[in-house]
């Protein structure tokens, strides 16, 4: 059964989205492409006399849905219909973006594994094992706090598995787009 959202928005353009705020810390956001097209999101903060972007959360190609975080100082996305080369048309597919809540992300209990970017919910410190695998063997493990604003880098660039700390509660972003395992220590 899908989460139920909080908020939705739409389109078939790139335009900024506000993003409605319950409670502090990071808003979860799952986007959803369509079949042919490209699109970015971006952090932004908008206020009466300016306009701040912030980090690019994620790159879509294809329907399938990805999960990003929106830090707690940005109360807006905006989302770019990307052209993949300065010649071409930038496809016809529409977009969806929502909220969703804590408890309709994954928690790890002993092994999980994926393809592409996600996010997992942590309630407390854990040690955790990672590995890249499939064709690129490449990624990088990012941490934010519940009610934090900054992410940090748990893997180092270029490690293919190992083994990190989640530091408490909390999200941790796989950033990835092959296939990956994360297992609890």
């Amino acid at each position: 059964m899908p989460a139920k959202a909080l908020f939705q928005a739409s389109g078939w353009r790139g335009r900024e989205v506000e993003i409605p705020r319950s409670e502090r810390g990071p808003a979860l956001l799952e986007f959803k492409g369509g079949l042919t097209t490209s699109f970015k999101v971006l952090a932004l903060h908008r206020s009466a006399t300016r306009k701040t972007y912030g980090e690019e959360l994620l790159y879509s190609y294809g329907p399938k849905a990805l999960r990003a975080l929106l830090p707690a100082q940005y109360n807006r996305v905006e989302v770019q219909r990307v052209k993949p080369r300065p010649t071409s048309g930038t496809g016809f597919s529409r977009w969806r973006l929502r909220t969703l809540e804590v408890a309709d992300l994954a928690g790890l209990e002993d092994v999980l594994s994926g393809e592409h970017e996600t996010l997992v919910y942590f309630a407390d410190r854990a040690r955790v094992s990672f590995a890249w695998l499939g064709d690129t063997e490449h990624g990088e493990l990012h941490f934010t706090p519940e009610y934090g604003n900054e992410a940090r880098q748990l893997s180092r660039h270029g490690d293919i598995r190992g083994t990190v700390t989640v530091p408490g509660a909390g999200f941790l972003a796989v950033r990835t787009f092959g296939k990956w395992t994360l297992e609890k220590r």
